[in-house]
């Protein structure tokens, strides 16, 4: 049995005539209309049977698009807290069954207040809620996961509002308030993940648009450290390095097939891979108690194009973000 795991940034899904964005013009009918043929076109491309996804501002327009994908008739669509005035939240579509109800996770775990230097992190809450649910992968065999949609702060500058605009000091602050935010967010994440996978055999999964590369300190958070060839030495301490690790799915591919040819956001002439899935040991190739594998890693970028190439200029109607879709072949 095959299943299929995808992520998706749709870009401020929200209804027609609603201001989802202060500085942000509603969209109208026919941008809407646009918006959703588009959105639920690339969801039939996808042909995933669960998707996280990023950036809804209305659980209804969510479920509008899958309902026109024609993918999920008679599943589990939620966005959690989408209701136009909270800002952007994370959804879940599903054609596999819960195991129990899907929830979300504001507050930190207990443990994070951390001190650098005399100094604590400012930072306590998630910027946008972690989705959390557990699915039954194989109805058959009864084969729970959890996954974790996540949408982590991205690079943009934290600015203070008082600085004058374009001012490189000020600018390079921001960045330095961005990454403590999101480095913060990305511990909260791993706390969650460990809580699920430590000490079992359950599968996980992490979905979503985590604003950076594999190999950045803020998704290697969320990943954890693996052990080295030669350390720890002892096999249990191994093996409980293993077992509270994820592994990113873009790098399992680029080990096997040879090459990197994978992006899904261009900025300012950077072809960057912002968007992942990650998995547990549970679905490494190389884990001999595996109960299944990533067989296959698809990109839909071909909508991206780079700004700095020529003068045309992305609609709000496509999403400014790939999609990916990992199939797991289980045993």
């Amino acid at each position: 049995m095959n299943v299929r795991i995808g992520t998706f940034n749709v870009l401020n899904l929200a209804r027609p005539g609603e201001r989802y964005y202060p500085d942000e013009a509603p969209y109208s009918v026919a941008e809407y209309e646009e918006k959703a043929a588009w959105t639920a076109g690339q969801l039939r491309r996808m042909a995933a049977d669960l998707v996280g996804f990023q950036e809804v501002f209305h659980e209804e327009a969510l479920r509008d698009v899958c309902g026109r994908s024609g993918r999920f008739d008679g599943a589990t669509v939620v966005a959690p807290g989408a209701d136009g005035v909270s800002g952007p939240r994370l959804g879940l579509a599903t054609r596999l069954p819960l195991a129990e109800p899907v929830s979300t996770v504001v507050d930190f775990p207990d443990g994070l207040d951390a001190v650098v230097d005399g100094v604590g992190l400012p930072v306590g809450t998630f910027s946008r809620p972690v989705l959390r649910a557990r699915v039954v992968l194989d109805p058959a065999l009864d084969t729970p996961a959890t996954v974790f949609v996540a949408h982590l702060k991205s690079k943009r500058p934290i600015r203070d509002p008082q600085a004058p605009e374009h001012d490189p000091r000020e600018e390079a602050l921001g960045k330095a308030r961005a990454l403590v935010r999101r480095a913060a967010e990305a511990a909260a994440l791993r706390f969650l993940v460990l809580d699920e996978v430590v000490g079992n055999a359950r599968p996980a999964f992490v979905l979503g648009d985590l604003n950076d590369a594999a190999r950045a300190v803020s998704t290697d958070i969320v990943m954890g450290d693996a052990p080295s060839r030669s350390w720890p030495r002892a096999a249990a301490d191994r093996r409980a390095y293993w077992d509270r690790l994820l592994y990113s799915t873009y790098e399992m591919n680029a080990r096997r097939v040879g090459r990197d040819i994978s992006y899904t956001h261009v900025f300012n002439g950077h072809y960057e891979t912002l968007d992942h899935v990650l998995v547990s040991q549970e679905f490494h190739d190389r884990n001999p108690d595996r109960i299944g594998e990533v067989s296959t890693l698809r990109y839909f970028n071909d909508h991206l194009f780079d700004s700095q190439l020529g003068d045309e200029r992305r609609g709000r109607v496509v999403s400014d973000h790939g999609q990916v879709v990992a199939e797991v072949s289980l045993r």
